[in-house]
This record gives C-alpha cells, structure tokens and sequence, in this order.
C-alpha cells in the first residue's frame, strides 16, 4: 500500500507569545506544503502485497526488502537517510538517531496504529519550504515541523484505515515531539487549512475559521535574517520567571490587542484590523525589549518604514525576529509600490498565498 499526504505551513498573524498565556490568535495556512509518502515495506513474496502494481518489478522489490522489520527514513531536501525497528511500543534507530529526524520514532512509538502496520519506508518533501537567497539556500520560518507532522500522522492514519486526526490528537503528537512545549496554532493550520481563530482554554483548545475583509491585500517579504524560536522561548521564559508582574502586564495588553483584531474580522472590518496589527507589532516590540529579546530585528524595522512610507501596515510573523514579515494595504498601487521598494532594499517579496487546504491524504498512489 502507498499513501501520499500533505500540509500547509503557516502564518501567524496575531497572538504570538499571548497565545500561550490562553489569549486568542490568528494563524493563516498558506500554500507551502509538506508531504509525507509511505510505502509498505513487505516481502514481495507476501500474497497481500503482489497486486500493487508500484512494487511489481524486480527493481522496486530489491530496494524494499522483505523480513528484515525496519522502517526506512528518508529526506531527500535534509539529504538524510535512516533506518529504525518498531518494537513492542518502542521505535530503536539501527544506528544514532540521525539530525532532524529524531521526531519520526517518537511519532512511531506513540501511536498504536503504527504497532499493527508493517514496516513502511517514510519519504519527506520539505523542499517547499526553502528559498534560494543570497546565494544560499535557507529555510523559511513557516511552520515546517508541524506541517511534517501533521502530514505523517495523517499518512500513518490511512494506511492503518483509522480516520484523520483530531485537533487534539495531532497537537498531542507534536507537544511530545517538542518535549511538551508549543501552543499548537501551527498544528492547527496544516490541519484545518485557511484563516483560523485559535485559543487555548485550560487544556482544551478552540479553533474556528474566519475570513479575511474582502477588500484587503497582502503580500509577504523574506528580510534575511532567521532565528531560533527556541531561543526566544526560553530567553522569555527566564525573564518571565524574574518579572512575573511585568510579563503578565505585556501578556494582557497583547491579549486585548489580539482580540481587538479579531473582533474586526468577525465583523469584516478592515480599517480596524489594520490598526489592530500595527498595534500588536508595535507592543510585541516593547515586550522584546522588556525581555531582553530581539522580537523587532533591524531588518523588520527597515522594512516596516518602508511599508508606513508606502501606506501599509506591516508586521513580522511567527515567535518575532524571524525571517519572514507581512504587509497589508487596502489599495494595490500601494501594495505594488512597497514591494517594489522593499525589493530595493534587499528584502525579496516571497510568493505566497493562503491555502484554504489542511491535511489531504491520497491511498493506494
């Protein structure tokens, strides 16, 4: 059996670093997808198997033999390869669990369907999610992991004939890969596709699509300059460990600002919406400040003047200082004439558009 799936990255529009405190965001999946493919890797002498005609030839056989009980993991855009055995719950790498591909057998080792599937060979497609820049090739900050996660669960999910995962079972997955940590907006846009209001209460989470006012246009700029969300996260951890009054300050007035803007949409306002994310960019960089992190880099700030010069409104996506910003206006000439200036000054527009699509899944390819 072969299965394909795929999801989109993500950007967050508001309730970065708030989200984690129970305030409401805004994520929007856009059209940079990841894909999963998962191949059984059984005996071609195995009855079951020899009607797939993907397997059928001499050729295709030897590279999956049969017997030997391991998965094999490759990532063609990592150029990493790997094998692992699934074992009474547990998932064992033949030999050191290679960079970035640690997450699989945690993945594998928690979910019980996996248990009753045969060994699979597992392909990763990231390749969406880079950008050649300067010279070199670099990683765009749109939600990769979780894109790639949501895609192989799904994946694993078909193959066993389980049904698609839940919200909860996907962020479930993706909190163990990442030690616990994480909000789960990101899961929840290459789940669901499209614009989403997302919220944490306690330990159930909210989701709901909203939509953009019609009258809006956006386009999103690469400013060069990545970062370590971890970094961020653990850097604003201390400090809210040192200054919890003043953090929950920061938490509250991000809170009411995120929620301001939400409202905006649900009422298809824009003029609101606009003023709503100037806002959040401009108190995220005070928090920044404050916890003594570089949210507003240089970069966005250089292009955040050229965007207010232009009439638009711009702001960073994602855990701040990272690589990629967006800017809105409400007219195209304007739009046209912030692209073409920010073009001039070194930051590249990045093309991207939303993806009303989350997790599809194709059996039997």
């Amino acid at each position: 059996m072969r299965v394909i799936a795929s999801a989109p990255g993500k950007l967050v529009l508001l309730g970065e670093y708030a989200v984690l405190e129970g305030a409401p965001a805004l994520v929007l999946a856009v059209d940079r997808r990841a894909s999963v493919a998962l191949e059984s890797r059984e005996s071609p002498h195995n009855p079951a198997t020899r009607h797939l005609g993907d397997i059928r030839d001499d050729a295709r056989n030897q590279r999956f033999p049969g017997g030997d009980g391991l998965w094999e993991i490759v990532s063609p855009t990592l150029q990493l390869q790997a094998q692992l055995r699934l074992q009474d719950g547990r998932a064992r790498w033949v030999d050191a669990a290679p960079p970035h591909l640690e997450w699989i057998a945690t993945l594998l080792a928690r979910l019980p369907q996996a248990r009753d599937l045969p060994p699979c060979r597992i392909e990763l497609d990231s390749d969406a999610f880079y950008v050649d820049h300067a010279g070199t090739r670099e990683k765009l900050g749109l939600g990769s992991s979780a894109a790639l996660t949501v895609a192989l669960l799904g994946a694993l999910r078909a193959h066993a004939h389980a049904a698609a995962p839940t919200i909860y079972q996907a962020i479930e997955a993706h909190r163990a890969i990442q030690h616990g940590h994480g909000s789960g907006i990101d899961i929840a846009a290459s789940l669901m596709g499209g614009l989403s209001r997302f919220r944490l209460d306690g330990d159930a989470t909210w989701v709901a699509p909203i939509a953009l006012p019609k009258d809006l246009r956006w386009v999103c700029v690469y400013s060069g300059h990545p970062a370590s969300t971890s970094t961020m996260l653990a850097t604003v951890a201390a400090w809210r460990e040192r200054e919890p009054i003043a953090f929950t300050q920061y938490m509250h007035e991000l809170a009411t600002i995120s929620s301001r803007g939400i409202d905006a949409l649900t009422a298809s306002d824009a003029a609101p919406f606009l003023s709503s994310l100037h806002d959040y960019a401009t108190a995220l960089a005070r928090f920044g400040t404050a916890a003594g992190v570089d949210i507003a880099s240089r970069e966005h700030r250089a292009i955040a003047a050229i965007a207010a010069d232009c009439g638009c409104v711009y702001k960073s996506c994602g855990a701040g200082g990272g690589d990629i910003g967006i800017t809105f206006a409400v007219e195209d000439s304007r739009l046209r004439e912030f692209s073409k200036r920010a073009s001039r000054a070194g930051f590249p527009v990045i093309g991207l558009e939303a993806d009303p699509k989350g997790l599809e899944v194709v059996s039997n390819v």
